[in-house]
């Protein structure tokens, strides 16, 4: 790769960020309301208290002093303070992120490695029951939002037959700490939120795998591999299915970006205080500084997401150049 690739991608790197940045300060303060609207609202308040609240909140300033205030804190790796939590906002942020790698994560291997190994079988034996199975599976799948599985779920494994708990991340009588039977107790908790996860991420990425294995098989250098006598599971995996992984690159680098505010509705669902919840408690309350850090957070994951998948693509097809 050319250093004037990478001085190319810096270059729309910074930008892109800067657009981001620009738009995060921007958007949320284009949204009706206030942050101190219960409270500014307050007929009993005088002129002089309403200031004091709109001088608390840093919101008596000009916009674009505010926004110059917003770059400056960034520069300085500052994301500013919670309008609700009274706490910095990185500090929040990262008491947040563990939990929803927990979910996200997992699900995310279970994923791939299942819907990449069910894909491959489905397409090897086209036309098999498994291949018949997984095509029936990504037609119900698709129509099915995951809520809807979640809930489902929820109903049978924790209210029908009561085996994983409804809520919550940790039973309240577990003592916290890296012992068994925290991490026990914090497994348990959160199979169903996994589970309702991938089951449309193993589909997906089987269906997604199986196409593309379909289209490879035909190849030359297949029915070459083939020929010379080679196993079929070396034909399979070291021959077609590494030229079938082009497309897979492209999903996995779009669900990376997804990885820490992904699970918005699943953390909903499951009170499972996540990145995904957190982002709905401060839409909720136009907390502003928490808005801006967690957008800003999942924006620079995306970016670097795509950045990744683009240097995995140069390693797993030659005939991709960076320049």
């Amino acid at each position: 790769m050319s250093g004037a690739y990478w001085a190319r991608r810096l270059l729309q790197t910074a930008l892109i960020l800067f657009i981001v940045v620009t738009l995060n300060f921007f958007l949320p303060r284009l949204t009706p309301g206030t942050p101190a609207g219960h409270l500014y609202n307050d007929p009993r308040l005088s002129p002089e208290a309403k200031q004091e609240i709109l001088a608390q909140f840093g919101l008596d300033k000009p916009l674009h002093v505010q926004y110059a205030v917003y770059l400056g804190n960034l520069l300085r790796g500052e994301l500013g303070t919670s309008f609700s939590y009274r706490r910095p906002v990185s500090e929040i942020i990262l008491s947040r992120i563990p939990w929803t790698l927990v979910l996200t994560l997992s699900s995310f291997l279970v994923s791939v490695a299942l819907g990449v190994a069910l894909g491959a079988a489905a397409a090897w034996k086209r036309g098999g029951h498994l291949d018949t199975i997984l095509l029936s599976a990504s037609i119900v799948v698709s129509a099915l939002p995951s809520f809807w599985i979640a809930m489902i779920l929820t109903l049978i494994l924790a209210f029908y037959w009561p085996v994983f708990p409804a809520y919550g991340m940790v039973s309240p009588h577990v003592p916290v700490g890296w012992n068994w039977a925290f991490i026990g107790s914090v497994a348990r908790h959160a199979f169903l939120p996994v589970l309702s996860m991938c089951i449309g991420g193993i589909v997906g990425y089987g269906i997604l795998v199986r196409n593309s294995m379909v289209e490879i098989s035909g190849e030359d250098f297949v029915r070459t591999a083939r020929a010379k006598g080679l196993s079929e599971n070396t034909a399979l995996y070291r021959h077609a299915l590494r030229n079938a992984m082009l497309p897979l690159v492209t999903r996995i680098g779009m669900s990376l970006s997804g990885l820490v505010g992904g699970a918005t509705v699943i953390e909903t669902i499951f009170s499972w205080e996540g990145m995904g919840l957190l982002i709905v408690e401060a839409s909720r309350s136009l907390d502003y500084p928490l808005m801006q850090g967690t957008m800003l957070i999942m924006a620079v994951i995306t970016i670097l997401a795509n950045l990744c998948a683009d240097l995995a693509y140069a390693r797993l097809d030659p005939r991709v150049k960076l320049k």
